[in-house]
C-alpha cells in the first residue's frame, strides 16, 4: 500500500504506541473524511499481536466497518454488556460483562466515536486494554453528554484526502462543504444536488421514500417530514392517525441503560397497544442485534406536545417519536447506504458548514441534498 507522507507518520506513531506494553492511554486517530483513518487503523492492527476487534457505537456505523475489511467489527454495547433476567418479573437489564471477547484481546479499534459517553468510555476503559479510537472533528460537535474521545486533542490528526477518495463524489462535495464552497447543482455519480423549487416533485418524492434516512435540521421540519413520508407510506395507528403502528420507524430521545436503550437509536414498531395516556409497543432494534423490547410512550411524543407533560410524568416513560426523518444532529456516529439531506445548515449560523459536512458524510453510498 502506498501512503502519502502524513500517513506514514501516522503508522509510525501509532505503531511505536501498540508495541508499548506500558501505555494503555487510548490513541486518538482523528481524520477528515477521505484520508483513510480507518484503512490505516486496519493496517496497522495487522501489526498488533494478540486478538484484535473492531466496534462502532451503532450498528450502521459497525457495518460500514465490515465493509471496509474489519473483520467481525460490532456494536459497543453487543461486546462489553450482557442482558440479566429478572426470574420475577422477566425484565431485561443489561450490565458489564466480565467475560466479553474485549478481555483477551490485545487491541480494540473504535470508529465513529463522536456519539460515545463518559459512562460508556469509562466501561470500556476498565478492561485495561489498548483502545485506538477513531472520529472526524470537522463534524458538528456532540450533543451535551457524548464525545467523550472526540472532544480530546488529538494523538495524530489527518487532514490531506489522498487521490483515490477524491474519486467518491460524497467526499468530493464533503471537501468543497469543508473548503467553503458551495455545493453545485447537479449529478455527481449517483449522488445529486439539486434546488428544491427546481426539483421534480415526483422524482424527489420517490428519492425520499426509498431512502435509507432522511436528514433535515429543524424540529418543525423533522415533524412536518416524518407526517408526509408515514402518509405516503401509508402508516396510521388505531384511532388517531399520528399514533405509531405496525412497520413505523422510532427514534430514541433519551438514554436508558437498564434497557439499553440510546438517544438517536433506531427502532421498528412490531405491535402497538394503546393505553390511555401512553402507547406500549414492542421494538426491534435496527441498529443492534438484540431480542425485542418494550417500550411505554406517552402519546403526546407523536403529536409534538411532550412539552406540556408534567416532569415526573416523563422520566416514568421512555421517550420515542417517528424516525423517518431525523435531524443531523441526531445521526452522528451512525451511516446509512442512500441518504436525503434537507438543507438548513444556515439555521445554525457559525456551524452551518459542520452541519451539511456531517449530513452528507452520514452517507456510504448515496447522497442527494436538496439546497
Amino acid at each position: 500500500m502506498n501512503l502519502a507522507p502524513q500517513q506514514e507518520a501516522a503508522v509510525k506513531k501509532v505503531s511505536a504506541w501498540i508495541g508499548d506494553r506500558f501505555s494503555i492511554d487510548p490513541f486518538k486517530l482523528f481524520g477528515v473524511a477521505g484520508t483513510g483513518k480507518t484503512t490505516l487503523a486496519r493496517l496497522m492492527a495487522e501489526s498488533a499481536s494478540g486478538k484484535v476487534l473492531y466496534a462502532a457505537y451503532t450498528g450502521k456505523a459497525a457495518l460500514q466497518l465490515r465493509r471496509k475489511g474489519c473483520p467481525d467489527a460490532s456494536t459497543i454495547h453487543s461486546l462489553i454488556y450482557k442482558p440479566e433476567v429478572d426470574d420475577a418479573t422477566g425484565e431485561a437489564t443489561f450490565v458489564l460483562n466480565p467475560d466479553s471477547d474485549l478481555a483477551s484481546a490485545s487491541l480494540l479499534v473504535v470508529d465513529e466515536v463522536s456519539m460515545v459517553d463518559e459512562a460508556t468510555a469509562k466501561d470500556l476503559l476498565s478492561f485495561k486494554k489498548k483502545i485506538l479510537v477513531l472520529g472526524d472533528p470537522a463534524q458538528l460537535p456532540p450533543v451535551t453528554g457524548e464525545g467523550f474521545f472526540i472532544n480530546g486533542t488529538p494523538d495524530v490528526m489527518l487532514t490531506e484526502v489522498h487521490r483515490q477518495a477524491r474519486d467518491n463524489p460524497i467526499i468530493r462535495l464533503s471537501m468543497d462543504i469543508r473548503e467553503g464552497r458551495a455545493l453545485a447543482p447537479g449529478q455527481y455519480g449517483e449522488s445529486l444536488v439539486v434546488h428544491r423549487q427546481h426539483a421534480d416533485q415526483d422524482h424527489l418524492r420517490d428519492l425520499v421514500v426509498n431512502a435509507d434516512q432522511v436528514l433535515c435540521g429543524l424540529n418543525r421540519t423533522r415533524v412536518s417530514y416524518n407526517r408526509r413520508v408515514r402518509e405516503i407510506k401509508g402508516l396510521g395507528g388505531g384511532r388517531d392517525a399520528w399514533h405509531p403502528t405496525s412497520g413505523d420507524r422510532l427514534i430514541c430521545l433519551r438514554n436508558n441503560k437498564e434497557k439499553m436503550l440510546f438517544n438517536g437509536g433506531l427502532w421498528l414498531v412490531e405491535r402497538v397497544r394503546n393505553m390511555g395516556r401512553y402507547l406500549e409497543m414492542v421494538v426491534t432494534s435496527e441498529d443492534y442485534d438484540r431480542s425485542p423490547v418494550c417500550i411505554r410512550v406517552p402519546e403526546q411524543f407523536f403529536n409534538g406536545t411532550e412539552q406540556s407533560l408534567d416532569w415526573r410524568r416523563r422520566r416514568e416513560k421512555d421517550e420515542f417519536t417517528f424516525g423517518w426523518a431525523i435531524t443531523c444532529h441526531k445521526s452522528q456516529g451512525s451511516q446509512w447506504d442512500d441518504v436525503v439531506v434537507f438543507d438548513e445548515s444556515r439555521a445554525f449560523r457559525d456551524d452551518a458548514a459542520k452541519w451539511l459536512y456531517t449530513a452528507v458524510t452520514r452517507a456510504a453510498e448515496k447522497v442527494t441534498v436538496v439546497i
